[in-house]
């Protein structure tokens, strides 16, 4: 049985410091590749208990009489990345037991950008993410309008970098206080995704492969942390590059790539 949010937080936070006071006993004996590797799990443990904490403080309640935009709205703010259609039903699936008819995204795009073209203003709008050197629209990856921008640009690295970050919030879902049914639903997702992280599962192509949080968690970061300070960096270029080239509308729902006209010959 799964221990409630509030003591697993306590116990993060608890090997959070026991990883910082280690990291400095390894510096005092000057063994610096320990003080690297301890240092590197304290930043680790730290990160989940700040994730968990917000869960605690803000994860609203499931409610089974949302409209699918506030479904899709709800997905997008709890996984906090750019997703896909598929993913989108899958998450909200798999958190409500509801099912989620994956071609209501498309009607929900078009209503959103009449809505904006009309001239009234909502907190958030469901937008396309922003792709290619043209920061055209993503025909498939969704975002909110509200993110920052180079939360909302897809570059080489961030369908990856992105799915990485899924899989530790699929994670903390694990682990925080879900009833048995949510449990396994939420189980089942997450050895979906995390069946391409190298050393996640211990038989990652077994039907039903168990699942060792620890394990995954600890092989998810290893990836993460080899590609995740590139895109961030490839991500905030082109931002830059956005604001500086696009106007407002374009900055939100993506612009055109140039026409190329045919010379007749």
């Amino acid at each position: 049985m799964l221990v409630s949010m509030d003591n697993k937080l306590a116990q993060i936070m608890l090997d959070a410091a026991r990883l910082a006071a280690e990291t400095a006993e390894a510096i005092n004996r000057g063994d610096m590749d320990a003080a690297t590797r301890l240092q590197q799990a304290a930043d680790n443990a730290w990160q989940r208990a700040r994730r968990l904490g917000q869960q605690r403080v803000q994860r609203p309640a499931v409610n089974k009489n949302l409209s699918m935009r506030e479904r899709a709205i709800r997905v997008l703010t709890e996984l906090n990345v750019p997703c896909s259609p598929k993913l989108i039903a899958a998450y909200s699936q798999a958190r409500s037991g509801e099912s989620f008819d994956v071609r209501a995204i498309a009607s929900i795009r078009r209503d959103e950008y009449r809505s904006w073209t009309s001239g009234s203003r909502r907190d958030s709008y469901l937008v396309p993410a922003l792709e290619g050197p043209w920061f055209v629209a993503g025909r498939g990856t969704f975002a909110l309008s509200h993110w920052p921008l180079p939360q909302r640009i897809v570059g080489p690295l961030s369908p990856r970098t992105d799915h990485l970050t899924v899989c530790l919030h699929l994670i903390d879902q694990l682990e925080s206080s879900l009833d048995a049914a949510a449990e396994d639903r939420m189980c089942t997702l997450l050895v979906e995704f995390v069946r391409s992280v190298p050393d996640a599962l211990a038989n990652p192509w077994q039907p039903q492969a168990a699942v060792d949080a620890v394990r995954a968690r600890n092989a998810v970061h290893a990836e993460l942390e080899l590609i995740r300070g590139e895109d961030q960096k490839w991500r905030q270029s082109e931002a830059d590059r956005a604001t500086r080239t696009l106007d407002e509308e374009q900055l939100v729902w993506g612009s055109s790539p140039p026409h190329v006209a045919r010379i007749a010959t």
